[in-house]
């Protein structure tokens, strides 16, 4: 069974009250990789059975499909088996504003296994002006009950067609009379209804499920965008002046969780960080005017009226504020759609150098809940100098250079690095394929021609060793600019590592710690003395003995990389076996799984988490020490290099590998893997470079594909109109039955374009009929339709209306997929379809 996996970074807009939209959409999200990660557990039992019954009209002709949408879902990723063992995973999430909060909610969700069903109360029941509206108080709710009449008058003159339905008038009068010249929406009632449905999501969680969806040896990360109103102070090396110094609103926070290889879960998603989460997700959606700046103060009476702690404060205001100066509980910090509506960039740098445990299909799906109409005519322009009725007015060009263009603007810039990304993957997989004969050659020369015992773990570092010294031999004058490289690399590495260590040291003695930068001077200073030339990598004589020991016991990437690259090629071999090899799939997952707890114990060194108080003593001393000390920079290396232990690491890996390969590889196949592994050193040569020093791991190019009301949808080829669009995008608050409309549209939207890219990915491998497919959608429409039958109250006719839409656009199954709209079937048109 062939093995890909649909790995998903996820990039959520800002969007007001369209929030509750975007919640619909996170919601699928997380139950098509639940679903995944079910199917996964059971696949020795229930893939490829009988039960791929979706498409024989799953769950009946009347009433709910049985186990809801995530049970629906699997019944769809069934219908792949068995030609193709299809895994749905979720790593990265970067949002702003609205969007950031989603995306710390399905970010917890998604690290530890939890449901998001409080959070819909959230979004459906507290979303209201009603309640997230301060009360007026004293003279002023009388002067404005009386002239509530003519504000009245006066908006509805104003917003016309928008106020024809009598709940958004009359909250809208209400809202009206709340209190003037200050934010009118309450951030501590907000901050508390979050800490509820965080706290929830546990209370709610399903008894005995799996810790976490992260898969093992992958992680998760997610980044928040915010605003500081006040900026930081950054100082930036120029060539004249020397040093020129520049205020930074940006602010960007990062979570992670690491499912690590052993299969221990390592969350900034857990309970004791619901805080921290909570805080993040109130100060990325302080729209401007409409809520009140976040700040560490509010969130501290929060916690305190609510008789709650805050365990982890301190170490959140350092990792958040500690590299700006000043006191980091005084930031003050807005909406993060003021410097980034459209955060694509820490996503894009995120997505390099994940590991991957099968082929990948890399997707960015992008969430933008208020697209550019393309029916909209162009702005009017000048057609002649004093044309006043072609310009726009005073206050419109205020209001759209202050707020609507930057929000607005293109993501012409992300789309253009992400093809130069795509660029790169295509470029070092020509190189890999050009040098692959000639490394198969070179190895083949080096092993020894006896082939029915398992090599010992001396003869295989020795041909290792080996290979490396041929492929270093063979390079020529190009080998000290890859080893410049290198040792570029591995000094950054280190230099960040100390500065950590000195910072953690600084932390509990009350000292003051070191920067990157400062620890890098002192490393290139001792680098540059044992250079003949004075200069890293500047000669082309012999490699000097200290450089030689920096290499083999500081270079944990290297050893990542090569282990990362004998996964890819494992992965390949799924391909090449043929029936008469009788591969065992599950020996060569037990494989790859080995080598991924590997690669954890090497990346385990870049952690602070794995030294001591004597490591941390060094990394101090360093810091301490004058830039032309190199005496105590030798010191601190060779104990770092000590404390790693690369060389122990080295032999186990070497143990590890020639056992395993020859028990669960035949011959053909073990020979590939063992060329990569051994003849690694040749691919690092050439790829390196390419790579720009980008221990890049997937070589998989990027697509994108986005989910908006605009785009096409199975029921509605036309998209859809978004109540919450109303009101310059406030509109939800003002309407309950607006809220049901929109977040019911996101879900549906959203099962939609996942199943669209599940088939495409299989459509190659594993093509489903139209009639399947349309089959698969009807039951996946109709369970999430029967899940939020009992939730969604306030209109009546929502869900029993779109009940039947979904009967009479999905219900009859076209004979031999005749006249199914490609919107149906998820396929381009001219290919195959089953």
């Amino acid at each position: 069974m062939k093995q890909i996996e649909l790995r998903l970074a996820l990039v959520l807009y800002g969007g007001v009250s369209l929030a509750v939209y975007m919640h619909g959409i996170t919601r699928e999200f997380l139950n098509l990789v639940r679903a995944s990660r079910r199917l996964e557990a059971r696949e020795g039992r229930g893939r490829g059975s009988s039960s791929n019954a979706a498409g024989n009209d799953a769950g009946g002709r009347s009433g709910a499909p049985a186990g809801g949408s995530a049970a629906a879902y699997e019944r769809f990723l069934q219908l792949f088996a068995p030609a193709l063992d299809l895994r749905v995973v979720v790593d990265v999430i970067s949002g702003a504003s609205a969007g950031g909060v989603n995306g710390v909610m399905l970010a917890r969700a998604l690290a530890h296994n939890l449901p998001l069903d409080r959070h819909r109360n959230l979004w459906l029941e507290n979303a209201d002006v009603t309640r997230l509206a301060n009360e007026p108080v004293g003279l002023t709710r009388y002067l404005k009950g009386s002239i509530a009449p003519v504000l009245d008058r006066l908006v509805g003159m104003t917003l016309k067609s928008e106020l024809t339905d009598p709940e958004t008038r009359m909250k809208l009068r209400q809202f009206m009379q709340a209190r003037w010249f200050t934010p009118p929406f309450s951030g501590e009632r907000y901050v508390g209804w979050m800490l509820d449905a965080a706290h929830a999501m546990r209370e709610d969680a399903e008894p005995g499920a799996e810790q976490t969806l992260i898969p093992q040896g992958q992680s998760l990360d997610l980044f928040v965008t915010m605003t500081d109103f006040h900026g930081a102070r950054r100082r930036f090396a120029i060539d004249d002046p020397v040093e020129v110094e520049e205020t930074e609103h940006r602010l960007i926070l990062r979570y992670s969780a690491s499912c690590r290889g052993n299969g221990d879960l390592v969350s900034d998603f857990a309970d004791t960080r619901i805080p921290d989460l909570v805080f993040s997700a109130r100060a990325t959606s302080a729209f401007p005017g409409a809520f009140p700046p976040m700040t560490v103060a509010e969130m501290d009476r929060v916690l305190a009226q609510r008789g709650e702690s805050w365990p982890l404060r301190g170490i959140f205001l350092h990792r958040a504020f500690g590299q700006r100066g000043g006191d980091a509980a005084a930031r003050v910090l807005v909406d993060g759609s003021v410097v980034m509506n459209k955060p694509f960039q820490p996503l894009i740098e995120a997505i390099a150098g994940r590991p991957a445990a099968r082929e990948v299909v890399r997707k960015i799906v992008y969430v933008d809940p208020m697209p550019d109409d393309p029916a909209e005519p162009a702005p009017p322009e000048a057609k002649e100098e004093g044309d006043a009725g072609a310009l726009p007015g005073f206050f419109r060009v205020i209001l759209a250079s202050l707020a609507h263009i930057p929000r607005n603007e293109p993501i012409g810039d992300a789309l253009e690095q992400v093809e130069e990304y795509n660029r790169d993957v295509r470029q070092v997989a020509d190189v890999i394929a050009a040098a692959e004969p000639v490394v198969e050659g070179e190895v083949r020369a080096i092993l020894r021609a006896d082939g029915d015992r398992p090599m010992t773990v001396g003869e295989l570092t020795r041909c290792r060793v080996m290979a490396n010294e041929r492929a270093h031999a063979s390079a020529g004058y190009a080998y000290h600019g890859y080893q410049r490289l290198k040792l570029s690399g591995v000094m950054s590495r280190v230099a960040e590592l100390l500065a950590a260590l000195s910072a953690a040291r600084a932390g509990t003695d009350g000292g003051t710690g070191t920067s990157a930068r400062e620890c890098a001077v002192r490393l290139e200073a001792w680098l540059s003395h044992h250079h003949a030339g004075g200069e890293v990598g500047g000669t082309n004589g012999p490699t000097p003995e200290p450089i030689i020991r920096f290499l083999r016991g500081l270079d944990v990437d290297y050893r990542i990389r090569r282990l990362r690259f004998v996964i890819r090629r494992l992965n390949r071999l799924y391909r090449m076996a043929t029936p008469e090899m009788e591969l065992n799939p599950e020996e060569m997952d037990e494989l790859k799984s080995t080598l991924y707890e590997q690669i954890d114990h090497l990346g385990q060194r870049w952690s602070v988490s794995f030294y001591g108080g004597e490591t941390a003593a060094a990394a101090a001393r360093l810091a301490a020490s004058a830039p032309g000390d190199r005496e105590t920079v030798g010191e601190v290396l060779d104990g770092l290099s000590a404390r790693m232990g690369l060389a122990e690491l080295d032999c186990l890996n070497d143990d590890v590998f020639s056992v395993m390969a020859f028990n669960y590889l035949p011959e053909p196949l073990r020979m590939s893997l063992t060329a990569a592994y051994i003849g690694f050193a040749f691919y690092d040569l050439v790829t390196l470079p390419v790579l720009r020093r980008l221990a890049a791991s997937e070589y998989n190019e990027i697509r994108i594909d986005r989910i908006s009301p605009a785009d096409g949808h199975a029921l509605r080829p036309e998209g859809v109109k978004l109540k919450g669009s109303n009101l310059n995008a406030f509109g939800a608050f003002f309407n309950r039955r607006w809220r049901e409309h929109d977040y019911l549209w996101g879900r549906l939207a959203a099962a939609d374009r996942l199943m669209t890219m599940a088939t495409r990915v299989g459509e190659t491998i594993a093509p489903l009929a139209p009639d399947v497919l349309r089959a698969a959608r009807r039951d996946v429409f109709l369970a999430i339709l029967e899940e939020e039958r009992p939730e969604l109250v306030a209109d009546p006719d929502l869900v029993p209306g779109l009940v039947a839409e979904v009967e009479r656009v999905l219900g009859e199954p076209a004979e031999a997929g005749a006249g199914v709209p490609d919107a149906l079937t998820g396929f381009r048109p001219g290919t195959a379809s089953g």
